[in-house]
């Protein structure tokens, strides 16, 4: 049996027969795999707390045929106050649940991971608006998935953009009005310039950013579905 130790955040847990839980974890040095941790279910257990998401922590990991299992468990970070706030875990769950489709299984990548957790501790230890904390997160994944908005210049035409912008849904780049077509949505001028705002604007400067709350709404179900287009996946947490 090997022994490995590792660095990660637990993404998801799902009960696993009686007594057991089979875990999701994002690791630094393994990428996102799945670990069983054994006896959890019980009252008393003591590795209770590394099934919760979000507990970010050093894992010993015990493998035999091709399965993980958590042997002990050093707790750094839970982000309790992600989850005792309702607001701060939706967004926080949006942010696990979009890391378990995008990364795959068992292939590190410690750009994705330090991104995750600079935003979970700017979420759980920041005053900053959650929506505008959302807005960032999918602008960075939409450039980390080859998506990246350039809200200087049309996709098409390469002209800057003097006028309207649109999105278009089918290539999710932003067109300008000579370029645009019937896949394609327009952005009001105040959702134009706050995403630029945001996009240009560094993680922990966002709590300096005053945006209209309802412009901050619509901009983030425009990113949010252009996201799903991208993706091609529904997703199911970041209901404000």
């Amino acid at each position: 049996m090997n022994e490995a130790k590792v660095t990660g955040i637990v993404l998801k847990a799902i009960d696993y027969k009686e007594k057991d839980k089979l875990i999701t974890i994002f690791t630094v040095e393994l990428g996102v795999i799945s670990c069983v941790l054994k006896g959890v279910n019980n009252t008393n257990a003591k590795l209770k707390f590394a099934a919760m998401p979000f507990c970010f922590a050093e894992f010993v990991l015990a493998q035999k045929n091709g399965f993980f299992t958590v042997t002990e468990c050093s707790q750094i970070e839970s982000f309790y106050s992600i989850v005792s706030d309702y607001n701060k875990s939706l967004l926080g769950f949006f942010m696990l649940e979009l890391t378990c489709i995008i990364m795959r299984q068992n292939e590190p990548d410690e750009q994705w991971f330090l991104i995750l957790l600079n935003f979970l501790k700017e979420l759980a230890f920041s005053e900053v608006n959650q929506i505008l904390v959302a807005c960032k997160f999918i602008l960075v994944t939409l450039t980390r998935i080859g998506y990246g908005l350039n809200f200087n210049a049309c996709n098409v035409c390469g002209l800057n953009f003097i006028s309207d912008a649109f999105l278009n849904l089918n290539t999710g780049e932003l067109v300008c009005e000579t370029c645009f077509n019937s896949n394609s949505i327009k952005l009001t001028k105040q959702e134009f310039a706050s995403l630029k705002i945001i996009n240009n604007t560094e993680l922990t400067k966002l709590k300096t950013i005053k945006i209209n709350a309802e412009v901050l709404k619509s901009a983030l179900l425009t990113l949010k579905n252009n996201l799903e287009l991208r993706i091609n996946h529904k997703i199911k947490s970041l209901f404000f």
